[in-house]
């Protein structure tokens, strides 16, 4: 694991509070972050330390959200707060990843998938509080922080549906998958698969506002990232089950949102900018291989 270029960095710090920027910048590993105490301890570990979130990829959340653990996609990002005023001089604390070495299909590590490994994949970086050097700490707890109004997007005008499907060797049953791809939905609820050279599907009036159905057939999560503009997480919805609301995390905007396997993740995003776009996914090796269509805002 590599935090700003190092392998396993370490960082001093006072028992202050610190507000933290997280990107998750792998290829495709989705990151589960905790700090705890020791390292080598069997997961699921219990954290010393909850992360107070106060922001996303589009700016400040509403409210601040107090988080055990952060979970990420690849290029999702996380701007939190980390308390270290209650912890005694001397101490070490470690943040770990929690997150499976293998795709990603939801679920909570220990039950649902084995955790990284704790000796390799499994630790990110070492933190070690010092003595302070600097003034006592006058920050306001982010319990009790008040962020910037948020204003959110108005109702939509239109609905569409994408897909996010695979397909198997075409010569070898049952061996894939071969190619990730991106699509639309036919009338009867199927995914249509699109390569990057089809024509454009997804062509927004210009200022409008439209809610995306992100339909996943696929057996894995998926990080969608739509360009140009910031979006609202509206709900997701499982095959049999009622809709439910985004995470609290979710709250403010987004421009990557994890679409979960056989389930519908709806956001809201006003098209603002006229001209041609992409949205894909963006796990390295799929928006490489077939997981990326262009879009266009305006008349095309």
């Amino acid at each position: 694991m590599v935090t700003n270029g190092r392998t396993w960095p370490a960082l001093s710090v006072e028992p202050r509070r610190y507000r933290l920027r997280f990107l998750n910048g792998c290829n495709a590993r989705f990151l589960i972050l905790k700090i705890v105490t020791d390292p080598m301890a069997p997961r699921p570990a219990d954290p010393v330390l909850p992360f107070w979130q106060i922001g996303s990829e589009g700016g400040f959340l509403p409210a601040p959200v107090q988080r055990d653990q952060l979970l990420t996609a690849p290029a999702e990002r996380a701007d939190v707060i980390v308390d270290f005023t209650s912890i005694p001089v001397g101490t070490d604390l470690y943040l770990i990843n929690e997150g499976p070495d293998e795709p990603f299909r939801g679920g909570r590590a220990g039950t649902d998938f084995r955790p990284a490994a704790p000796g390799t994949t499994g630790q990110v970086m070492k933190f070690t509080v010092a003595r302070p050097l600097a003034t006592p700490d006058r920050t306001v707890p982010p319990a009790h922080l008040t962020l910037p109004p948020f204003e959110p997007l108005g109702p939509a005008s239109h609905t569409r549906q994408v897909s996010l499907l695979e397909q198997n060797s075409a010569v070898l049953r049952g061996v894939g998958p071969r190619v990730v791809m991106l699509g639309t939905v036919d009338r009867h609820g199927n995914p249509t698969p699109m390569g990057w050279a089809d024509p454009i599907t997804e062509n927004p009036a210009l200022g409008a506002t439209e809610i995306w159905e992100i339909h996943n057939s696929t057996t894995d999560a998926h990080p969608i990232h739509i360009h140009e503009v910031q979006f609202q997480v509206v709900d997701r919805q499982s095959t049999g089950h009622s809709a439910r609301p985004p995470e609290p995390w979710e709250s403010g905007f987004k421009d990557t949102v994890i679409a979960y396997p056989h389930a519908i993740t709806r956001v809201r995003a006003t098209f603002d900018r006229a001209g041609q776009y992409v949205w894909h996914c963006h796990m390295l090796e799929h928006e490489d291989n077939e997981m990326m269509r262009p879009y266009r805002v305006g008349p095309h």
